[in-house]
């Protein structure tokens, strides 16, 4: 069984990130092209594609990602009424907060505002509205505790999950991965749907010289584990890897839509 190897990384849900590094070496406008691509680009077209060709439809949406990210969410919002963001960290709470209130120390999305503006075939100028939507539709931001379920046992189901890099960050090996899918499902009403945008076989992730653990997973996993967790897969798709900096170690990218069928 894959496992974190305890002398080789930290653990994102123990360690805390350097929040404004980790979105500069990752999804500023100063990253590599390829990077920014794979990071940014290539994920916001297969979550608002998942929307636009009605795969899926909800009004309330939950997110389990990796760090203070938004692109994604700035891709659906604005098919949602209500959008909670679940944090394991202090430092991703406190940046989300910062952007969410305009604080000019918050870190800059513009970039990728105007990218998705493109994507959406209109005209750049109107990113700042589309920052404004998501602004309006995020209801919550919580601090998720792994060793105690109440806050999870508290909150009513979604329509949707989404998760990005975020299953394999908080999970130690493939028992605690499909724990923590278990518990996405039981977060989500029968009919939902659940999005995942990860990584192929992926150990680690760099922020500066710091390490992080991921947990390896490859297609025969994710096709396992999320059928057998209640979900049926109505999309899955292989992205090829672009970026070259050894950041990230992984095979290549996927993306992952499942319905819920049944409680699990």
């Amino acid at each position: 069984m894959t496992t974190m190897d305890p002398c080789l990384t930290l653990y994102y849900p123990k360690h805390e990130i350097n929040t404004k590094m980790y979105l500069e070496e990752y999804f500023s406008q100063h990253v590599p092209y390829s990077t920014y691509k794979e990071s940014t680009i290539n994920m916001q077209r297969c979550f608002y594609k998942a929307f636009t060709s009605g795969l899926v439809s909800g009004k309330t949406l939950i997110d389990l990602s990796i760090g203070p990210i938004i692109m994604h969410l700035i891709s659906v919002c604005e098919f949602f009424e209500e959008i909670s963001l679940l944090k394991l960290n202090d430092a991703s709470i406190k940046e989300i907060e910062l952007w969410k209130n305009k604080n000019p120390e918050a870190f800059d999305w513009t970039q990728t505002s105007k990218i998705f503006m493109e994507l959406k075939q209109l005209c750049s100028d109107g990113w700042e509205e589309e920052e404004e939507i998501l602004r309006g539709k995020i209801k919550e931001i919580l601090k998720l505790d792994l060793c105690n379920d109440d806050l999870l046992n508290s909150l009513s189901k979604f329509d949707c999950a989404t998760s990005v890099w975020g299953l394999e960050a908080i999970s130690k090996d493939h028992k605690d991965y499909r724990r923590n899918l278990r518990k996405l499902n039981n977060l989500i009403n029968i009919g939902g749907y659940l999005l995942c945008y990860a990584n192929i076989n992926s150990s680690y992730f760099k922020i500066g010289k710091d390490k992080f653990h991921l947990l390896p997973c490859d297609e025969s996993f994710y096709r396992k584990v999320i059928s057998e967790e209640g979900f049926e897969i109505k999309h899955y798709e292989n992205l090829e890897k672009l970026m070259i900096s050894g950041a990230v170690d992984h095979e290549n990218v996927v993306f992952i839509v499942a319905q819920k069928v049944r409680e699990t």
